[in-house]
């Protein structure tokens, strides 16, 4: 009788004998969020972050746009395949520079989210768009801090996205809108 194969999350048997380039096919491989429907009803899409600092060496002499586009080929180079052919899914890289800047896929990302956000809550497109980008602010200058200074280890905290009053905290925050 013919072994059945069955869908898993790890690679099939042919991807390790098929030349992929660079592509991480690790059973540990594994992406830093998904979302089911988020691009397209019922599918899942699948996003990994990628922060990196414009004044590193190895950026100094390319533009900025440039250093985006490279960080974000390497992570569809990484999970693209591996995601559309074994998760059939969507792959969306997410790349920040430390100062906050957003890749063009992390700009569309952010754009489709807040108009999510914006539908759901019954707020503002430009409230919510506020919000969103001082929460982003905040937690690239966590990141930041935590290389400069290591690691001290706090529970992780949650934010009732129910009980926000986005139009009060972007009044609090002084950011204009």
């Amino acid at each position: 009788m013919p072994r059945r194969h069955h869908r898993t999350n790890s690679p099939p048997p042919e991807w390790r004998t098929r030349a992929v380039q660079d592509g991480n096919t690790t059973k540990e491989a594994r992406v830093d969020v998904s979302a089911r429907g988020f691009w397209t009803r019922g599918q899942r899409a699948f996003m990994d972050i990628r922060i990196f600092d414009p004044m590193a060496a190895c950026y100094q002499r390319i533009p900025l746009e440039a250093a985006h586009q490279k960080n974000e080929r390497e992570k569809i180079r990484s999970y693209g395949d591996r995601i559309r052919n074994v998760d059939h899914g969507s792959f969306t890289p997410l790349v920040f520079t430390t100062s906050g800047g957003m890749g063009p896929k992390a700009k569309c990302f952010y754009s489709r989210l807040a108009d999510v956000m914006a539908e759901k809550k019954h707020q503002p497109r430009s409230h919510v768009v506020a919000w969103m980008r001082c929460r982003l602010s905040f937690s690239l200058l966590r990141s930041a801090l935590l290389c400069l200074r290591g690691t001290r280890y706090s529970a992780p905290t949650t934010i009732d996205l129910d009980g926000l009053n986005y139009q009060a905290t972007v009044v609090e925050s002084g950011i204009l809108v």
